[in-house]
């Protein structure tokens, strides 16, 4: 068998101009084709057929290929034309083997035809190229223009390879690898786990920074979010995956267009974390040059794009112009941004730091893709050393958010201190009065009856306040008649409450409020009174029944009787409150708010209405107010509240109470009985309030339906 073997191998070497063969065996996984063993032959019209080439007729025309010192044929670049190439493999393993061919070469080709010939003068064909759909292509792996070969055990074969130009196409630069499958699909599985890592951490870190944009409204973050993605989308093109299920017609404009993109965010994003427009304004200036230049790069590339797409044939120079400017682009902005960091490290800006550190790792990745680029490590070079940058970039701009609220919180304290200072003067004064008031005994023992005497008329007053207050709101005998199970409370900071709640019915249909009027105390009181009134007018005396409505009419109400019309000066008194109208025959619960919502427990699930971000009284920026209708199911309890409970102070730290565990109390206590809630509720808000005052009313209503 093995001198039949090199029997055969003898007499091609012969008859193909002593061109060498690939050897394959078992040990064989990537082999890269030298020039003696490719050859090559010049098809202008394209008119060449396998059939030609498998006969033998075209023997005497193929030349061989001298990578060194190519052929001038070689490195001309006819759009359109054809050149064949011949391959002799041989294969000494006692196995068949798949075998890719890979072209190795960064230009462009139309199609690629592999030729090759059954022993029943069948021939196979396989395809690939810019210009073959990816559904048509031999294999189809992240864009690849791989053709694949079988190989039977112990033999050998002859295969030729027709090569069409294209606008792109180098004809010199081609050489060619032949693989085994096995390496290949390991190669990609490596690739592609690379690929969703590295994918999953840019939309990590852009998931991770929208929220924060949204709430800081720092541009700083938005250009930081675009450049990640504007890198996102230039990866993906450049790995190819995208050209599995679209054809890869015009890459390089593509490539450059989104490598402009990639540099101006990266511009913007320099800018704005730099702050150049304060820190650095003459380089500023330079920096606003440069994102212009980069945006008539983008101009200039996208026009390519649309002529090529268009099949309009775009002149040299024109090309030779966008390369030129990304070329400058890139250089360029690397530059412009990193010495204004330097600048500023210097004056001991300390974001600037984490700027520089994250422009090295993008130069190291950068370096190491030239240097490495035959290397695993270096193919993917880049996208570590892009890593690097845009998570050294998060930290920086973490830093730089940390700076702006310490120079937040020294200006705080400057307005302490002056405080402070201001208090001491107020206590001198005071000491000084003091010392005056000892020299007046008798006067001042005077006036200190006469005060307690005043203090002792404004606590009757309040306390009849309190009286005529606690008349006018409903009692728990009118709830207890109209809902049955229910909890009311209601706990005023001062003798009298700014909070209030106000019930009524007509027919089937009862309408209840919690509302917190401006302030506490008197003033608070006061508009509670107005609103009370008000209230009554609107339902019961004008018949409005309508959530919205009343919500509405008690708007115009209260502005025209405190006289608001938006001047600057003008009382901004209003009321902040959730209000309901529940058919008990239909169970249908209208709810309106205004900064206020409710709860309803249900099945075990809190559901929240919000109310619209608005008083009750003039606004700038005033609607109707919404109103939504819900059916009701047996068993469910609704919760209305004023701000007191969420917003009083208190715990181990003496912070609020805040409304989050506010919910989880509420749905933690729902199944018991109206009156432990009540209890419950009541013990919690004095544990939580501790020695601390209260700094509200507290009004919290609870229903059962």
């Amino acid at each position: 068998m093995h001198l039949r073997l090199t029997l055969i191998f003898l007499i091609f070497c012969q008859l193909l101009n002593a061109q060498k063969p690939v050897i394959l065996s078992d040990f064989v996984q990537e082999v890269a084709i030298s020039d003696l063993q490719l050859q090559y032959l010049e098809d202008p019209n394209c008119t060449t057929t396998p059939q030609e080439l498998f006969a033998g007729m075209m023997d005497h025309q193929f030349k061989s290929v001298d990578f060194s010192n190519p052929d001038p044929a070689l490195k001309q670049n006819t759009s359109g034309s054809c050149f064949w190439f011949r391959f002799y493999f041989v294969n000494r393993s006692t196995h068949q083997f798949s075998f890719h061919l890979q072209r190795n070469d960064i230009s462009e080709f139309d199609e690629y035809r592999l030729h090759q010939k059954l022993d029943s003068d069948l021939f196979t064909i396989g395809k690939s190229g810019n210009m073959v759909h990816p559904r048509k292509k031999d294999v189809n792996i992240s864009g690849s223009d791989d053709l694949l070969i079988y190989l039977p055990p112990s033999e050998s074969d002859t295969i030729f390879l027709r090569v069409t130009l294209g606008p792109e196409s180098v004809l010199s630069d081609l050489t060619f690898t032949i693989s085994t499958q096995q390496s290949v699909l390991a190669h990609d599985r490596t690739k592609r786990l690379v690929f969703g890592i590295f994918t999953g951490i840019l939309m990590i870190m852009i998931l991770y920074h929208i929220p924060l944009f949204v709430r800081g409204r720092e541009n700083s973050y938005l250009y930081y979010i675009l450049y990640i993605l504007a890198f996102l989308f230039f990866f993906i093109n450049k790995e190819g995956y995208i050209y599995e299920l679209i054809p890869r017609l015009i890459t390089t404009p593509i490539n450059i267009f989104l490598l402009e993109i990639f540099l101006l965010f990266y511009l913007l994003f320099g800018r704005s974390y730099l702050d150049t427009r304060n820190t650095l304004q003459a380089w500023d200036t330079i920096l606003l040059i440069a994102v212009w230049f980069t945006v008539g790069g983008l101009i200039l590339n996208f026009t390519i794009i649309l002529l090529q797409g268009l099949s309009v044939n775009v002149p040299f120079f024109i090309e030779l112009g966008g390369i030129a400017i990304i070329y400058a682009s890139a250089i360029g902005c690397l530059f412009l941004a990193v010495v204004p960091a330097m600048i500023l490290t210097r004056e001991n800006y300390q974001p600037a730091r984490y700027f520089l550190f994250a422009n090295l790792f993008l130069i190291l990745g950068i370096a190491t893709n030239y240097a490495l680029k035959d290397y695993t490590l270096g193919k993917h070079s880049l996208e570590f050393g892009v890593t690097l940058q845009i998570l050294t970039f998060s930290i920086g701009l973490s830093e730089r958010i940390n700076l702006l609220k310490k120079s937040r919180e020294v200006a705080q304290r400057r307005i302490i201190d002056q405080l402070k200072e201001n208090a001491a003067l107020k206590d001198k004064v005071n000491r000084e009065l003091e010392d005056k008031v000892q020299e007046r005994t008798f006067e001042i023992q005077a006036q200190k009856e006469h005060i307690e005497k005043q203090n002792k008329e404004i606590k009757y007053s309040f306390d009849y306040a309190k009286k005529i207050q606690n008349t006018v709101l409903p009692g728990d005998e009118v709830f207890e008649t109209l809902f049955g199970e229910h909890f009311i409370f209601f706990k005023p900071r001062d003798i009298v409450s700014g909070d209030f709640y106000w019930i009524s019915q007509s027919d089937n249909r009862i309408v209840l409020t919690a509302a917190d009027c401006t302030g506490h105390g008197v003033p608070g009181s006061l508009m509670s009174m107005l609103g009370i009134t008000m209230l009554h007018e609107i339902v019961n005396e004008k018949g409005v029944m309508n959530s919205d409505e009343i919500l509405n009419h008690l708007r115009l109400s209260i502005a025209r009787t405190l006289k608001q019309e938006g001047r600057i000066g003008e009382q901004k008194d209003g009321i902040d409150m959730a209000l309901i109208i529940y058919d008990t025959q239909t169970r249908i619960l209208e709810f309106s708010g205004a900064n206020n919502p409710i709860y309803i427990v249900r099945n075990g699930e809190m559901l929240e209405y919000k109310g619209n971000n608005m008083p009750v009284a003039y606004y700038e920026k005033m609607s109707d107010f919404t109103r939504y209708t819900i059916e009701m199911k047996q068993g469910d309890r609704v919760y209305m509240f004023t701000d007191g409970f969420p917003d009083q102070f208190g715990g181990p730290q003496g912070k609020k109470f805040k409304y989050r565990p506010f919910k989880d109390l509420l749905l933690e206590v729902h199944e018991r009985p109206m009156d432990e809630q009540h209890r419950i509720l009541s013990l919690i808000f004095e544990e939580w309030k501790g020695e601390l005052s209260q700094i509200d009313d507290v009004l919290v209503i609870g229903l059962r339906l």
